[in-house]
């Protein structure tokens, strides 16, 4: 497990009974779920949905499987903080709330390698092909995670080849544009897109840097370059949080060669929505994107 990976299990075990209580989280959380199911029934169909069969990868607390179960057959959220996952399962068997869902939604406490994309055990029932069965997912999600993952392609690449079934569907939520901003530090959306298309260049460089430095077992400071006012990322004195691999976020561009790179078909990669985040009695802005693509 690298230094960032370890990073991320102890930040998350100790924020998973407090995290349900952010505000920000609850309003991505909504916002994102609202986009993938419009997205994918676009993609497919109403009948498609109901009959899906989903991965949530980087499932935390269960707050988008549990959103999306009532929406489809079944969720499988995977996350390697043990932490996230005992709260949600807490959630789950004693919320009144997820009475309906409880047959619907398992988790498997996990790291996802290309090697192991999951456990044998979830190997067997979810990724082994029979007569009437397609192996894989219909559905992989993921809602704010990749900015926390130091070999972005690599990951995305076991998801849309090893954990998404044929003609099923990936869709990514995260950080968009390659940076954030104070509130009010730009003017309208418009200006600050018009930013993002003139700086997309050098933040994709930027992004694929980071990637080659920590697959070299590089420092993993080299992340932290140029984030140190980012109010998102750092704890209650100030300090950048050492758990997130990507603090510049993702061009559109930058993310859709990802995803072709992984060999998915139909990519589309557009702004989602922008949101203001309060942290630490501070305010900042963030723009989030929605990538999907089919695996052919």
């Amino acid at each position: 497990m690298s230094d960032v990976q370890a990073h991320n299990n102890e930040y998350f075990n100790k924020k998973a009974e407090e995290y349900d209580s952010m505000p920000q989280a609850l309003e991505i959380t909504k916002r994102a779920c609202d986009i993938i199911i419009k997205e994918y029934t676009a993609a497919t169909s109403e009948d498609h949905v109901k009959n899906a069969s989903v991965l949530d990868f980087g499932c935390g607390t269960g707050l988008v499987a549990l959103r999306l179960a009532p929406d489809v057959k079944h969720v499988l959220g995977v996350d390697a903080s043990e932490g996230m996952l005992q709260h949600l399962n807490h959630k789950l068997s004693t919320r009144e709330e997820y009475a309906a869902v409880r047959g619907k939604v398992h988790t498997v406490q996990h790291l996802v390698t290309e090697d192991e994309p999951l456990p044998e055990s979830e190997t067997s029932k979810y990724l082994s092909s029979s007569a009437d069965n397609e192996g894989g997912f219909d559905l992989v999600v993921s809602n704010y995670v990749m900015h926390h993952i130091e070999d972005v392609q690599g990951v995305i690449n076991t998801m849309a080849r090893k954990l998404v079934k044929k003609d099923g569907w990936l869709i990514i939520i995260d950080l968009e544009g390659g940076h954030q901003h104070h509130h009010g530090d730009h003017g309208d959306h418009h200006n600050h897109q018009k930013n993002q298309e003139q700086q997309g260049q050098h933040h994709h460089h930027h992004h694929h840097h980071h990637q080659h430095h920590h697959q070299h077992g590089e420092k993993k400071e080299e992340c932290h370059k140029a984030q140190d006012n980012h109010t998102a990322f750092v704890d209650e004195n100030g300090k950048p949080l050492e758990c997130v691999a990507h603090k510049n976020g993702f061009t559109l561009e930058g993310f859709a060669e990802i995803f072709k790179n992984a060999g998915l078909v139909d990519v589309s990669v557009t702004h989602a929505y922008g949101i203001n985040m309060q942290r630490h009695g501070k305010e900042a802005w963030a723009d989030a994107f929605m990538a999907k693509g089919r695996r052919a």
